[in-house]
């Protein structure tokens, strides 16, 4: 009677232990880079009209986020997904963009815009201009500088004669407006200042207050005293300028952002974390990293001994994986650098670290928090029309998560968890219930061949 209830009690858990682990791994949605790609694909559309914080189609982004972490079953970090803070930014006022010569003789000479010259995006804070060489004017070999009660301007040469580039925006640049040329444009207004002209310019963009918003969703953990990872990716662009070239970000940051949702997707179909899991959609990257800026100060407490890893350009094939900490770690100890950099050389990912703050985890850096960003560092096509879906890659998506992957599920899952969730699981507990079934049967064909 003994060794029959020790065996129902033996199948019974292999019954249990077995269901278990189909149930997980069939409930499991493994991350999917093909996802990451379409996901890419609709940020960097006409439809989010490249994503510049503060707009309408940013709004729209923020909420697309906002309803993923909560159909996902994340939870806030505080009261609300959103995270909403004020900032300056740069809006079409539909003005006719002009550069105008005014030479005393009564002739008037007007530069195409968009060919001759055109705006650079960092700054707006003063958008027209009359000057000459009555007001404070340096001129040098490949800029010219005006300072006048209206405000300064800075007007300086294209380096390529190409006016694709655009810069980030940042309302505290010292000055209120930058203007690019071509060459033939700027030997032209060199020539005009020392003729005694006067030259006025008009910029058709303004400066607004706008509110916008991170949005952050939470796995929680098991434990809460386990210090958080926390992973990011912003999600703002550059918009349009006013000839509507859409600056669509596919790679910066539509990639980040899109890769961010897919391991939120895929972790939020997987076991409980020992630690929270906490994901941020950070906004105003580019208006100088004012969204990590303002999600770190304001949640420094939930930080203390956090690791945070920022996705910032993810999917150029034939580019190192970099590994971007802020200027602030350069003679400091990473463990998060070191935990990275093991597993990118077990996985043959190659890699490459520099210290710099042009991207979100030198807003953690600054405060002491271990940070750095996942990053294919091509700089071919980035702030321009140019950087389009088609130039993805799903190779070096997967590389790239060959990588967080590791380091997400050593770092954040117990052994346990893990064993359910792999496929070797079901294979053990398939191969013990089989022996449990078929031990009775192989006692009674003993105890016959024994008679």
């Amino acid at each position: 009677m003994k060794k029959k209830l020790i065996y129902s009690i033996s199948l019974l858990t292999s019954i249990i232990l077995l269901s278990l682990s189909i149930f997980s791994n069939f409930t499991y949605s493994p991350f999917n880079a093909n996802n990451v790609k379409e996901s890419i694909a609709v940020l960097s559309s006409d439809t989010y009209n490249g994503r510049l914080a503060g707009s309408k189609e940013n709004s729209l982004v923020q909420e697309l986020i906002r309803i993923n972490f909560q159909d996902n079953k994340l939870v806030p970090l505080n009261d609300n997904y959103k995270e909403s803070y004020t900032v300056t930014s740069p809006v079409n006022n539909n003005s006719v963009p002009y550069l105008k010569i005014y030479y005393d003789d009564g002739f008037e000479e007007s530069f195409k815009y968009g060919v001759e010259f055109k705006e650079d995006m960092i700054n707006f804070k003063n958008t027209n201009l009359i000057f000459s060489k009555d007001d404070k004017v340096n001129l040098l070999s490949n800029y010219i500088e005006v300072s006048t009660n209206q405000g300064n301007c800075l007007f300086y040469l294209s380096p390529d004669d190409n006016f694709s580039f655009r810069s980030s925006f940042i309302s505290t640049f010292p000055y209120d407006m930058m203007v690019l040329l071509n060459k033939d444009a700027y030997n032209k207004m060199l020539d005009a200042l020392r003729e005694g002209a006067s030259i006025s310019v008009n910029i058709p963009f303004s400066s607004e207050e706008k509110e916008i918003s991170n949005v952050v969703g939470v796995i929680k953990g098991s434990s809460s005293n386990l210090p958080p990872l926390v992973l990011t990716a912003h999600f703002d662009h550059l918009g349009k300028d006013a000839l509507k070239n859409l600056y669509g970000g596919a790679l910066d940051n539509a990639s980040g952002t899109s890769f961010l949702l897919e391991l939120e997707r895929s972790l939020s179909t997987y076991g409980k974390p020992k630690r929270d899991i906490i994901f941020v959609a950070l906004n105003a990257e580019e208006f100088g990293l004012l969204g990590s800026k303002n999600f770190a100060e304001k949640n420094l407490d939930k930080l203390k001994g956090a690791e945070v890893i920022n996705f910032d350009m993810i999917g150029s094939e034939g580019f190192p994986l970099t590994l971007m900490l802020g200027a602030a770690s350069k003679d400091k100890d990473s463990n998060l650098l070191k935990s990275i950099e093991k597993i990118a050389k077990k996985n043959n990912v190659e890699t490459n670290v520099v210290y710099e703050n042009s991207s979100d985890h030198a807003s953690f850096s600054d405060l002491g928090i271990d940070a750095l960003s996942f990053c294919h560092s091509d700089l071919s096509r980035i702030h321009t029309p140019n950087d389009k879906v088609e130039f993805i890659s799903i190779k070096a998506i997967n590389e790239a998560y060959s990588v967080i992957e590791d380091k997400i599920f050593d770092s954040s899952y117990g052994m346990v968890t893990k064993f359910f969730y792999g496929k070797s699981s079901i294979l053990i507990f398939s191969i013990l219930f089989g022996f449990l079934i078929s031990a009775p049967f192989v006692g009674y064909f003993k105890k016959k061949k024994i008679k």
